[in-house]
């Protein structure tokens, strides 16, 4: 007796959100796949935060925009930077992570979508501002379903506090001083 794959297996495969509205559209293109990162014995951790590395580009279509964004292959994300206390409300690992990369990937890039030495992260001409940033993160989190209480938690908290974050890049490692005697 041959064994078939429930129906529900197909239609997590194509993208869509499970229970989506008729009409709804993925305006994220392709799967988010992260490696985290190590230092072959412990993962890395900056603030006390792992740290993720795409294994694929994740791109996004804001919803009121003609162009993409593209995260490349390599970029390095924390998820979403959300205090330990308010887990129990918003864990960093929900159904936000998609949004959170993006908006990891604009702070760090200053909304310039220039990333080392890979191609240019968005086909808008001008950068973003910290503001649209924001604004992409909240849009990116409705088109991923989240409820809107829990959506606009994570936008105020990132609208006050993301302010230090705005071009910090958690790809860089953080300079490692001499050991004493050495020059």
């Amino acid at each position: 007796m041959a064994v078939r794959p429930a129906k529900t297996t197909a239609r997590a495969l194509d993208g869509r959100l499970a229970g989506a509205p008729p009409g709804w559209v993925n305006r994220f293109g392709g799967k988010l796949v992260l490696v985290l990162l190590d230092n072959k014995y412990t993962p890395s951790i900056k603030k006390g935060r792992s740290l993720w590395g795409l294994h694929d580009p994740l791109t996004y279509r804001p919803s009121d925009a003609e162009h993409t964004i593209t995260v490349p292959k390599g970029f390095v994300t924390d998820l979403a930077s959300i205090p330990r206390w308010a887990w129990t409300l918003v864990p960093p690992d929900g159904p936000w992570v998609k949004g959170a990369v993006i908006h990891d990937f604009l702070y760090a890039t200053r909304g310039t979508g220039a990333w080392k030495r890979q191609p240019a992260g968005n086909t808008r001409e001008a950068p973003y501002t910290r503001a649209e940033a924001d604004w992409i993160l909240r849009d990116a989190l409705e088109n991923r379903g989240v409820d809107v209480l829990r959506r606009n938690v994570i936008w105020l908290a990132v609208r006050l506090g993301g302010g230090r974050g705005w071009g910090h890049d958690d790809s860089r490692q953080p300079r490692q001083k001499p050991a004493a005697g050495r020059a």
